[in-house]
């Protein structure tokens, strides 16, 4: 796919539902497509490219084949930013978004909008991660946990993007989803990681819910442990529900 067109599977505005921006409005862009699986993914609809992109805007929904092209996309978010304000950040959400990171970077070099950019990256891309960074203001990386994810570890990718993203962006946090099946060394061992790589970079303990309701699949005593074995090496550890599940919202 050139870079002048791209996959998008969601448009709309919501409030932010994690980190340190939760309760925010936003304005979400979510591409479709990713390398992972997580087993707790929450938006399993974008793991694929989807065939059309669907705009939540204040008339209602309407659907656009994919792919985009950079000026119809920033054609709709800056109808959907002036229609709803006021507007915090634009939220560019996945999927993965740095899987078409040509296609990112050139719509966000050339947006009409001045709404800040918020990336919201599962941090194992870093090289794709540079080339959109001159256009980002925060960047929100996750820290994926073997334990509960089913997926390969991938400390050495986290790290080379904290480490750009640190370097680069005007802020950076660090989320890592816990659940019951998480391992308190890989929890050390990524707290380790954000305060040797970023240094006081927060860092938010996500609990994880069950996929189709609020149910945290993690209890009180597990996520203690947890924020106490975190808080042993890291001096900035938080504890934070996805907060658009407990409000029911996108």
């Amino acid at each position: 796919m050139p870079a002048e067109a791209g996959n998008v599977s969601e448009i709309f505005v919501s409030f932010q539902g994690e980190g340190p921006h939760a309760g925010r409005r936003h304005l979400f862009v979510r591409l479709g497509g990713c390398p992972l699986r997580c087993r707790y993914c929450d938006t399993p609809e974008s793991l694929l490219p989807t065939s059309g992109c669907r705009i939540l805007g204040p008339d209602g929904a309407e659907e656009r084949p994919n792919p985009l092209s950079t000026a119809e996309l920033d054609e709709v978010v800056g109808r959907l930013a002036a229609a709803a304000p006021p507007l915090h950040a634009i939220a560019v959400t996945g999927g993965e978004p740095l899987a078409q990171a040509d296609f990112l970077a050139a719509w966000l070099a050339a947006r009409g909008t001045s709404l800040p950019v918020l990336l919201e990256t599962a941090g194992i891309l870093p090289a794709r991660l540079r080339r959109v960074l001159p256009w980002v203001a925060i960047v929100s990386l996750d820290l994926k946990c073997p334990s509960n994810t089913g997926e390969r570890a991938r400390w050495e990718e986290h790290e080379a993007c904290l480490a750009e993203a640190a370097g680069a962006a005007g802020e950076v946090y660090v989320k890592m989803p816990v659940d019951e099946t998480t391992a308190p060394d890989e929890v050390e061992r990524g707290a380790r990681l954000v305060a040797t790589a970023a240094p006081g970079t927060p860092l938010f303990l996500t609990p994880l819910t069950e996929p189709d309701g609020i149910r945290l699949t993690i209890g009180g005593a597990t996520l203690d442990r947890l924020h106490a074995v975190a808080s042993g090496v890291h001096p900035d550890v938080r504890v934070l529900p996805q907060v658009h599940k407990v409000l029911g919202i996108p």
